[in-house]
């Protein structure tokens, strides 16, 4: 019997978005169409010849490396996907955050590497702690450390020093810092940290969907840091057996975005003024909910004080308030809800309120 690797995904297909009220949000809502030009109803250029080399420099001069170490893809997913099938194969081994994004697990696991989870908690603050890596990595294997920064469902940032302490650590087994930074488009760029940029053993990965609203377009990246860029040949050849080509069409809407980033971050603007503080002043009624609300990002992870199997309790939120929230255990999180502020503030404080409700009447049961 096939066992999903990626169940998360057919919870976001089917029920995170059919109730009256939601907090599964992990990104944005769509973009306005207004900030792009109309369209040609039909691009047939080959994306290689102009749109394809164009975006790759624009993102090559942004993490201030060579075109030839950037690599477009179908989202952040697709950047996940090939960067394990050119690194994660048998007799290697990866260190991997837990709580997860699934496919940080399961792809190690698909290709066939030894794969040893590390545990983050809301007592360490969401902390990786490179030791605990460290001894996940002993071993003769090639190692690697596969993590998501601003972690998911925390979003909690992994600071500077540990992200350079776990590249090191990658780097003496003979391997990477692989980081899906999908959420740290949300940081301004003063303040952002690239692994790809910053550290020679470090890959970034990205897309536009999160922060600027962009999912339908499908595009996004890997970045090979100095030392990583060896590693191009493998990459772009599970990049051609993946998929070959993107879009034209997808290429073109994506530079006029990353040339508009500013306007298309203004929605994530009014989230931080007006929204997080609801969240805050909720949990701060709230003793039964605890959770650190990060300093950027539209996620935070709330321990349900009381509440082991988390999943039950989203069925009963659904039936009983119409309210959707993505529990724990999609993450290997149980007694915990990942929370999605990213939506207006009366919208929120509403969903927050059908959660108290739930909670009070499920307790009750």
């Amino acid at each position: 019997m096939h066992r999903p690797g990626f169940p998360y995904m057919r919870f976001a297909r089917t029920d995170a978005l059919a109730h009256a009220a939601s907090l599964t949000q992990s990104g944005m809502a769509a973009a306005d169409r207004a900030h792009f030009a109309e369209p040609s109803e039909l691009d047939l250029e080959w994306g290689g010849a102009r749109a394809l080399p164009e975006l790759a420099a624009l993102l090559a001069r942004r993490f201030r490396v060579r075109p030839e170490q950037v690599f477009v893809t179908p989202g952040a997913s697709g950047a996940m996907s090939i960067v394990a099938a050119a690194l994660f194969g048998r007799g290697t081994r990866v260190a991997v955050e837990a709580p997860c994004y699934q496919p940080l697990r399961a792809l190690p696991q698909r290709e066939g590497a030894s794969v040893v989870p590390v545990r983050r908690n809301l007592e360490g603050r969401w902390r990786l702690d490179p030791a605990a890596v460290e001894a996940a990595l002993d071993g003769p294997q090639r190692g690697h450390v596969f993590l998501s920064s601003p972690h998911n469902p925390s979003g909690v940032r992994t600071s500077p020093a540990d992200l350079r302490a776990l590249a090191d650590l990658a780097a003496r087994r003979g391997g990477y810092l692989v980081c899906n930074e999908i959420y740290e488009e949300f940081v301004p760029e003063a303040e952002a940290f690239h692994a790809a940029r910053d550290l020679p053993h470090g890959i970034s990965l990205g897309s536009l969907t999160k922060a600027y609203g962009l999912g339908a377009l499908r595009v996004g990246w890997a970045v090979l840091g100095e030392a990583a860029a060896g590693e191009r040949e493998a990459v772009e050849d599970a990049s051609f057996l993946q998929y070959v080509d993107l879009p034209t069409s997808s290429l073109r809407a994506a530079l006029s975005a990353l040339r508009r980033r500013d306007l298309l971050l203004a929605p994530y603007r009014d989230v931080l003024a007006h929204s997080r503080p609801v969240l805050e002043r909720w949990l701060a009624s709230e003793p039964r909910f605890e959770a650190l609300v990060p300093e950027h990002g539209i996620i935070a992870c709330a321990r349900v004080r009381g509440v082991e199997d988390t999943l039950a309790f989203a069925r009963h939120l659904a039936a009983a308030q119409g309210l959707g929230v993505v529990a724990g255990e999609h993450f290997d999180a149980p007694g915990h809800l990942r929370l999605g502020y990213g939506t207006p503030p009366q919208q929120l404080a509403d969903a927050l309120d059908r959660l108290s409700r739930g909670l009070r009447s499920y307790s009750g049961r």
